[in-house]
């Protein structure tokens, strides 16, 4: 926690007051952003789980793929399995955007088309054909998920880091600087009726010998 005090041009009332409605709006901002901080924080273990979820399923996925394919591999050959892949027709079609999360411009991407197999292609790998568009939305889905953590994080730790300086440095030094005027000001007011009483007992003196 900050010890120091804010530099101010003389310390006048007109200061405090200023000084007073700046903590204020300072502890104001401190409030919101650290309630921004824990649904940022909240809404990253939320995209986290979902991206758990989605690289768990797309393992097994793959793994039922690896070995269907292993198996046609073996029988027809590699060279034959490349060629009937390159003979499936059109390109996959997907709407790429952005959406807003919690103030955080994220990716959005939607799986539009994904061709159809082809009978160019061994039945023995037929059923991966059938788990194709799953596979490719699964790697869509985690690849937007991946990068919304990223961004996520990446604004956790920038408002993180503006809650810490405010909460370390400005407010405390805003607090030192106001608790500083006041000492200030008393030991001003002291010192004035000091000068009053002493001002006061001179005339009385003098009045006192006339």
């Amino acid at each position: 926690m900050s010890t120091e005090t804010i530099r101010l041009p003389r310390p006048t009332k007109i200061e405090l007051i200023r000084l007073r409605r700046r903590l204020a709006l300072t502890r104001r901002i401190h409030r919101i952003l650290r309630d921004r901080l824990t649904f940022l924080m909240q809404e990253f273990y939320i995209v986290l789980r979902k991206t758990y979820e989605v690289r768990r399923r797309l393992n097994a996925l793959l793994s039922e793929i690896y070995s269907s394919y292993s198996n046609a591999a073996a029988i027809y050959g590699l060279e034959v399995l490349n060629e009937g892949a390159r003979s499936i027709p059109g390109k996959i079609s997907v709407i790429a955007g952005t959406r807003n999360v919690m103030g955080v411009v994220a990716p959005s991407i939607e799986v539009v088309e994904v061709p159809s197999h082809t009978s160019a292609l061994p039945l023995e790998v037929s059923d991966i054909q059938l788990k194709r568009r799953e596979f490719i939305e699964g790697v869509v889905a985690l690849a937007e998920y991946e990068k919304e953590l990223v961004l996520l994080g990446a604004e956790i730790r920038r408002v993180k880091r503006v809650v810490m300086m405010l909460e370390k440095v400005l407010i405390p030094r805003l607090l030192n600087t106001i608790r500083y005027l006041l000492v200030k000001f008393d030991e001003m007011e002291r010192e004035e009726r000091v000068r009053s009483m002493k001002i006061k007992a001179l005339l009385l003196q003098r009045g006192g010998i006339g």
